[in-house]
């Protein structure tokens, strides 16, 4: 084999390595920005959880600063309480990877039974469901003389449509959450054939907020992300600092997300495989309405890129709520 058919293979492999990422996601990827008081950003049932005003959220999100073309996402998502049982939400995303792109619209309606005596004792079990659809664009014109019959040239335009249902519990400071994406899900992969039908997601999350004084408190957290299909698990435990200074909360908080499963990748010399592994920083401050976060991602080992890591700022703003009160830590909602 001679050395001026290894960049275009190595190219194809990197190209094909993507398809088989989008594929089984074919929805805006998990990050570390539902930790920024975004947890309806992953969990249907979270829409309208906060009793009352409007919760909206912003945020983008780009990778490897010195790469042409590196990844990069923005979404705006914003939900609300309706009555004393109702939630409803909404969120627009645009995500770019590569020679992959997709931007996404998605609606939500959540049910909320609540036991709770007081607004300070939170006891609510929580139902939410999402219908959403996306489009995708496949940019193939730099592999237009790949041999692979995947490989089409050109650009290669699909849709798709998905609902997802979530559960969600609070009591106090205690939180839960089990979501299901792509319960349904109809569309095709960038090959024209449907080589996963229904690829759901699941996800599992749980954490405490552990008061140590009524100014600050410790929130211990994890995330289990499963791809049905993929067989490649991720799991995120977290822990934040959460001080309140009068209207004003300061977050401090480190994530460490590790693969279950080894990732495998190829060296100019040999092919191996390793975990998968990401530590975040992130640190947030709430001033009455408003809400600014920034996290931090470097990838660990040697599946990566290069020694860059990915920045993500969020800003947020709570509208016709009058909880602003100077207060105890008080939790999620």
């Amino acid at each position: 084999m001679s050395n001026k058919k290894k960049p275009v293979t190595r190219l194809t492999s990197l190209f094909l390595m993507l398809v088989a990422t989008a594929t089984a996601q074919y929805r805006m990827p998990i990050y570390t920005d539902y930790l920024s008081d975004n947890y309806y950003i992953l969990h249907p049932a979270m829409a309208g959880a906060h009793y009352e005003g409007i919760k909206i959220r912003t945020s983008f999100r780009t990778q490897w600063l010195e790469i042409a073309n590196a990844p990069s996402m923005q979404t705006l998502n914003a939900h609300a309480r309706i009555g004393d049982k109702a939630g409803v939400g909404g969120m627009l995303f645009n995500d770019k990877n590569g020679f992959h792109s997709r931007t996404g619209i998605q609606a939500t309606y959540a049910h909320h039974i609540n036991t709770y005596r007081d607004v300070d004792e939170v006891n609510q079990l929580s139902f939410g469901v999402t219908v959403g659809g996306s489009f995708h664009q496949h940019d193939q014109t730099a592999f237009a003389s790949s041999s692979e019959a995947v490989v089409k040239g050109g650009e290669v335009n699909s849709s798709s449509m998905y609902v997802d249902v979530g559960m969600t519990y609070n009591l106090v400071s205690f939180y839960t959450h089990l979501t299901v994406q792509n319960l349904v899900f109809v569309g095709k992969d960038i090959s024209d054939q449907v080589l996963l039908e229904r690829p759901s997601r699941f996800l599992v999350s749980a954490g405490n907020f552990f008061e140590m004084n009524p100014r600050w408190a410790l929130e211990p957290s994890f995330l289990v992300d499963y791809i049905e299909y993929v067989d490649r698990p991720n799991v995120d435990v977290s822990l934040k600092s959460h001080h309140s200074i009068r209207q004003t909360q300061l977050w401090l908080g480190t994530s460490y997300r590790k693969g279950l499963t080894d990732t495998l990748t190829e060296s100019a010399t040999a092919a191996y495989s390793e975990p998968f592994n990401q530590f975040t920083l992130l640190t947030g401050i709430k001033h009455q309405k408003w809400t600014f976060s920034y996290a931090y991602t470097v990838g660990l080992g040697n599946v990566k890129i290069n020694n860059t890591g990915f920045h993500q700022f969020t800003l947020g703003i709570d509208f016709l709520s009058d909880k602003y009160r100077p207060s105890t830590i008080r939790g999620i909602l």
